[in-house]
């Protein structure tokens, strides 16, 4: 009874936590591919973007790891998240 809504809440966060780690990774590779095609001088900026971006990641990854996501939850989300990338 007390216990239940602590589950969902530890979901739905988890779930907004995936969300942000994915969209985070999505962004980084973005950047990366982004600074390999620069040509232009503003190189420095790019690898600083690129650095905040790798930053950000190893700090949601690190915490999802923390908060111990269910794997199941991560396997359905990565499902997810990957069948609408194709569609």
């Amino acid at each position: 009874m007390f216990g239940r809504k602590k589950e969902t809440v530890k979901q739905e966060t988890d779930g907004k936590l995936l969300e942000l780690i994915y969209a985070t990774r999505d962004q980084l590779a973005k950047e990366r591919k982004l600074l390999n095609t620069a040509t232009d001088v503003d190189t420095e900026r790019q690898k600083a973007s690129v650095a905040l971006q790798e930053g950000l990641f190893d700090f949601l990854h690190r915490q999802a790891r923390t908060r111990n996501v269910d794997p199941a939850q991560v396997a359905s989300f990565s499902i997810r998240n990957n069948l609408e990338r194709i569609n």
